[in-house]
Parts: C-alpha cells; sequence; structure tokens
C-alpha cells in the first residue's frame, strides 16, 4: 500500500482507527481442539468450539477476526 503524501497517510489513520483487531487460532484444551478469539496483544478473550462460532462473535462484539492457522 502507497502511504506517501497527505491522501495516503489520511487512509492510513483511517485503516488504524477501525475496529479493533481479534485473532482466531486454534488451541487444545482438555476438550480437544477449540478456537480462541485473542486481542492483538495475545489476552484470550473467549473459547469456541468451532471457528465460525468465534469469528461471528467477535463480529457481534465489533471486533475485526483475523483468522490464525
Amino acid at each position: 500500500m502507497d502511504t506517501s503524501g497527505k491522501a495516503g497517510s489520511e487512509m492510513y489513520a483511517m485503516m488504524l482507527n477501525s475496529l479493533p483487531v481479534a485473532y482466531v487460532r486454534p488451541i487444545v484444551t482438555d476438550k480437544g481442539k477449540t478456537y480462541a478469539v485473542c486481542t492483538a496483544d495475545g489476552t484470550q478473550l473467549a473459547v469456541f468450539s468451532t471457528q465460525d462460532a468465534a469469528y461471528f462473535a467477535a463480529k457481534q462484539h465489533d471486533l475485526e477476526p483475523v483468522l490464525i492457522h
């Protein structure tokens, strides 16, 4: 992405101020493979049995989910 110039830097600032990112990543618990919703610093917010449930729960809470494989 070209962020040179005023228009580019304004667009970059808008992207930074958009929805907070939440990472959805697989984890292994005593219940088997589950999916954690985590903040950018790695703090675990919630655990779900399916990736879809984790993804849509993040969306429902105004987070922008990013899937980690």
